[in-house]
């Protein structure tokens, strides 16, 4: 039985949403074609957030769709690309005209901030990124790092600072009403963001009894006191995958991407996927349902 001091954190993705201030720094979850939270990110769009920072290490899809839909400000990024694919269209096309400022980090540099944040350090010293031309440039982040030594051995190390989003938007495949949430397979960083942000908003595939959470209690990846709202959006990742839920929709994922090269075509994108329609639900319709069986994965496989 739950504690009578717990309560359901359960609401729809339009009020999860709805809670996000404009000028937010945000941190998605995810990496290349899996894990990522689609679906809050194109509710994103729909209510027209304004002027968003990103902090996130691979997640191309969170960078790209809010770029090309004129919602982001500036990124701190480690290589934002569509695995298989190419670059980022929107993104890089931004970044190229200048509307968008970014700084450069490596993949373990930019963990290693949201790492230290998570564990309540002020910084994380690192050998990463040392004699790369990472650290010779600088945008808008004066406190990118800070060159160090080891108060032991007198080894330089590269230090960077901790980092704390406001919020972390994280796709995982289950959870209770309570938030304790499970995710099956790799989980890239998505633990480091959500102990890192001051808030958690969670989507998972489906909202289960706490008693199935507790038959598996090492897939417990987030325990429901560090999730503050829990949305239950099947498919919400997609086109996307979620290992034992369903493949990465190759045939959509190119149909995306084709349509970023240029901004005209992605608007007709955006007006086709994200605008028009009212929400998730519209947007599976859209798909079909056809299409969604044949991504499904095998039980025995999980792809």
């Amino acid at each position: 039985m739950q504690p009578s001091s717990q309560h359901s954190k359960v609401t729809s993705a339009r009020e999860a949403i709805a809670s996000i201030p404009d000028g937010s720094n945000l941190t998605c979850g995810g990496f290349a074609h899996s894990l990522t939270p689609i679906a809050l990110v194109h509710e994103l769009i729909r209510q027209g957030k304004k002027d968003l920072d990103l902090t996130s290490m691979g997640e191309c899809w969170a960078a790209d769709l809010l770029t090309g839909a004129g919602l982001l400000r500036r990124a701190r990024l480690s290589n934002y690309m569509f695995e298989g694919f190419g670059r980022c269209m929107n993104f890089s096309r931004a970044v190229q005209q200048g509307r968008i400022e970014v700084e450069d980090y490596s993949h373990f540099g930019i963990t290693s901030r949201l790492q230290a944040a998570a564990m309540g350090v002020s910084y994380m010293p690192t050998k990463v990124m040392a004699g790369t031309d990472i650290l010779n440039i600088k945008s808008f982040d004066d406190d990118k790092y800070k060159m160090t030594e080891c108060p032991f051995t007198a080894e330089p190390y590269v230090a960077v600072r901790a980092i704390q989003p406001d919020i972390a938007i994280i796709h995982a495949s289950r959870a209770d009403t309570f938030g304790n949430a499970q995710v099956f397979g790799a989980t890239s960083i998505i633990e480091e963001q959500a102990r890192a942000a001051k808030r958690v908003i969670l989507s998972v595939e489906e909202i289960v009894p706490s008693s199935e959470i507790a038959r598996r209690p090492e897939l417990t990846l987030l325990p429901g006191f560090m999730v503050d709202t829990v949305v239950e959006i099947p498919f919400g990742a997609h086109p996307s995958g979620m290992f034992r839920y369903y493949n990465s929709d190759d045939e959509h994922i190119g149909q995306y991407w084709t349509a970023s090269k240029q901004a005209d075509t992605f608007e007709k994108y955006l007006a086709e996927f994200v605008y028009g329609v009212e929400d998730r639900w519209g947007y599976l319709d859209k798909i079909g349902a056809r299409r969604l069986m044949q991504l499904r994965a095998d039980p025995g496989l999980g792809y």
